[in-house]
C-alpha cells in the first residue's frame, strides 16, 4: 500500500488519516539515520506531544540534544526516559556523556557504571566511564575503563589514544607513545592522537621525532591551529 506523510497527515490508498505518534516516530528515525537532526527532533517531539510518555522518542530526543551539544536540556530529557525505563543502557550512556560536558564528573561516572551494568559488552558504555574518570583526574579509573574498551573492541584507533592518554596522566610515557602509536597506525587521521604523541615525545625529549609527528598533522590539515602553535613552540625553542 502506497503511505506517504504530508505535514500533520498520512495519505495512503484508501484515503487520509491523520498521522500517529508511531508515524511520527518512524519518520523521525528516517531523518536520525540521514543525519538531519533538526527534523528528526521535530519528528520526536510530535510523537511526544501525542504520547508524552513514550520512552523511544524520549530517548532518542534526548541523544540528539547531547550531540547537538544542548546539555542541560538533554540530561532533563534523559532522566525523563530513564523514570520509563530504568534498564535504558544507551539512556545512562548518554545522560553521562552529557554531564561530562557540564562537569558533573561523579554523577557521570555512577550513570556510566550502570550503563556498563546493564550492557557490558558495549564498548561505548566503558569508553564514557574512562572519559568521566579521566576528565575527574581519576587516573585509576581511567586507566582501567580504556583497557577494558580495547579488550571490548581492540581495532579502535580511539579506544587506543584514550588509553594512551590515561597512561600519560598516570606518568607511563613509554606505554603511551605505545597506544598512540597504535592508534596512528589504525587510523593515520587521527590528529588527536598524533598531537598528543608529539607531545609526550617532547617530554621524553625527542624533538625530532615530535617535530615530525606534528608535521604530519599540518600536512593532512594545514589549518589545525593547535598544530601550528605546537609547531612554532617546538622549532623555537630548540
Amino acid at each position: 500500500m502506497l503511505c506517504v506523510a504530508v505535514g500533520l497527515f498520512v495519505l495512503t490508498a484508501c484515503g487520509i488519516k491523520v498521522k500517529s505518534s508511531t508515524d511520527y516516530l518512524v519518520s523521525g528515525n528516517e531523518y536520525f539515520k540521514a543525519g538531519d537532526y533538526k527534523r528528526a527532533e521535530a519528528e520526536y517531539r510530535e510523537a511526544l506531544r501525542l504520547e508524552p510518555k513514550n520512552p523511544t522518542a524520549t530517548n532518542n530526543l534526548g541523544v540528539i540534544l547531547n550531540e547537538t551539544a544542548r546539555y542541560d536540556d538533554a540530561i532533563e530529557t534523559m532522566h525523563k526516559a530513564l523514570s520509563f525505563d530504568p534498564k535504558n543502557a544507551i539512556a545512562h550512556n548518554v545522560l553521562a556523556s552529557a554531564l561530562v560536558h557540564k562537569e558533573r564528573y561523579d554523577e557521570a561516572i555512577v550513570e556510566a557504571q550502570k550503563a556498563i551494568a546493564l550492557d557490558p559488552t558495549d564498548a561505548a558504555n566503558v569508553r564514557i566511564l574512562a572519559d568521566a574518570a579521566m576528565a575527574k583526574g581519576d587516573g585509576t579509573l581511567a586507566l582501567q575503563a580504556a583497557q577494558s574498551a580495547i579488550k571490548l573492541d581492540p581495532d579502535n584507533d580511539a579506544h587506543h589514544s584514550r588509553l594512551g592518554r590515561a597512561l600519560y596522566m598516570s606518568g607511563n610515557l613509554d606505554a603511551a607513545v605505545v597506544e598512540e602509536m597504535k592508534a596512528v597506525d589504525l587510523n593515520p587521521e587521527n590528529n588527536e592522537a598524533r598531537l598528543l604523541l608529539a607531545r609526550i615525545l617532547e617530554k621524553q625529549g625527542k624533538r625530532d621525532e615530535a617535530i615530525a609527528q606534528v608535521k604530519q598533522v599540518l600536512h593532512s590539515n594545514a589549518t589545525n591551529d593547535d598544530a601550528k602553535k605546537m609547531l612554532d613552540t617546538l622549532t623555537t625553542t630548540q
